[in-house]
């Protein structure tokens, strides 16, 4: 949705993401343990998005994509204070 409001061309269906979330399934390092497993799914969905979302984006707009993609994982996490951040911009 963040993308959407910079440019309205910016919009990914759900077939894309699930396509997404089927290639990392796929290509995850596999583990036993359930905390190793959903770690590794993560990194590599985050990392599949990146390179994926970028591939489709304007040069001006990949660094912007960068730091809300960066803004989003670390507020997720609890590392970034949402109130924190909402003061930066």
């Amino acid at each position: 949705a963040d993308l959407a409001s910079v440019d309205p061309m910016y919009q990914y269906s759900l077939d894309f993401y699930i396509g997404l979330l089927t290639m990392s399934i796929e290509r995850a390092k596999q583990s036993p343990k359930m905390e190793e497993r959903t770690a590794a799914l993560m990194e590599t969905f985050v990392w599949i998005l990146y390179e994926n979302i970028c591939r489709s984006l304007f040069e001006k707009d990949k660094l912007l994509f960068s730091f809300l993609l960066c803004t989003k994982i670390l507020i997720t996490s609890g590392e970034l204070d949402p109130g924190h951040f909402r003061f930066l911009l």
